[in-house]
């Protein structure tokens, strides 16, 4: 190949540069980098994806959250039956069940006394729906109730 250097000079002899035998020449230059078309596909290609993405997300987060709230129910419910075998009473209220009496305890730590959504359960006892306590918890966004008689 041959790599001769030539002198690139515009229409009033203003010298441009040098050019190698075999390059491209002339006023119009080599740019490197992405276009605004292919700019713009990418940002709807990443809007697509958050548009079906974020939906199903946001809809696992709720499900999630009504499954902690039972599973922290259920929690609270086993701390109240082995207050109960313990000391042969229900307590009187939930935070009894967070101190040691008589060596026995704690059963849950403070922050256990509250649902997903940080409010306190509600405990009442006697029960009135058959059972010896009733323990709740509800959902301040879809108004779904979690309990211990259903």
């Amino acid at each position: 190949m041959n790599n001769r250097k030539s002198k690139i000079i515009n229409r009033d002899n203003v010298e441009l540069g040098t050019a190698i035998a075999g390059q491209r020449s002339g006023n119009r230059q080599s740019r490197s980098g992405f276009t605004l078309i292919e700019i713009m596909l990418v940002i709807v290609i990443i809007g697509i994806i958050v548009g079906i993405a974020v939906p199903k997300i946001s809809g696992k987060l709720g499900t999630a959250t009504d499954t902690a709230a039972r599973a922290s129910l259920k929690g609270v419910e086993s701390a109240i039956s082995s207050y109960e075998m313990d000391n042969l009473r229900l307590p009187d209220s939930l935070t009894d069940l967070t101190v040691q009496k008589d060596g026995k305890g704690p059963y849950l730590k403070p922050s256990e006394l509250n649902d997903p959504w940080k409010q306190p359960f509600i405990y009442a006892k006697p029960g009135s729906h058959g059972t010896g306590f009733d323990l709740s918890c509800k959902n301040p966004t879809s108004g779904k109730e979690f309990n211990n008689w259903d």
